[in-house]
């Protein structure tokens, strides 16, 4: 045990250590990314559905038909993502 804390802690294994770590800290980062990107497409989505609602009861076909291809154009990207 003692052997394994001290190679750890000696100043030729500090590069690996601190590889480690900012391979951490970038998947870290990555992790956050999606997440952020997930709730961005989630957000969309919802606004999308709101304007297409919008444009349905105000029966505005041209409306309807762009946010409607707006939002299955999203759909398909975040399919092809995955």
């Amino acid at each position: 045990m003692e052997y394994r804390y001290s190679q750890q802690n000696s100043p030729n294994n500090e590069q690996p250590l601190s590889q480690g770590l900012q391979g951490q800290d970038l998947l870290n980062d990555l992790y956050m990314d999606m997440f952020l990107q997930h709730l961005l497409a989630d957000q969309q989505i919802r606004l999308l559905r709101e304007a297409i609602d919008v444009a349905l009861d105000e029966r505005d076909k041209e409306a309807f038909k762009r946010f409607t291809k707006e939002l299955i154009q999203l759909q398909d990207t975040l399919i092809d993502e995955e």
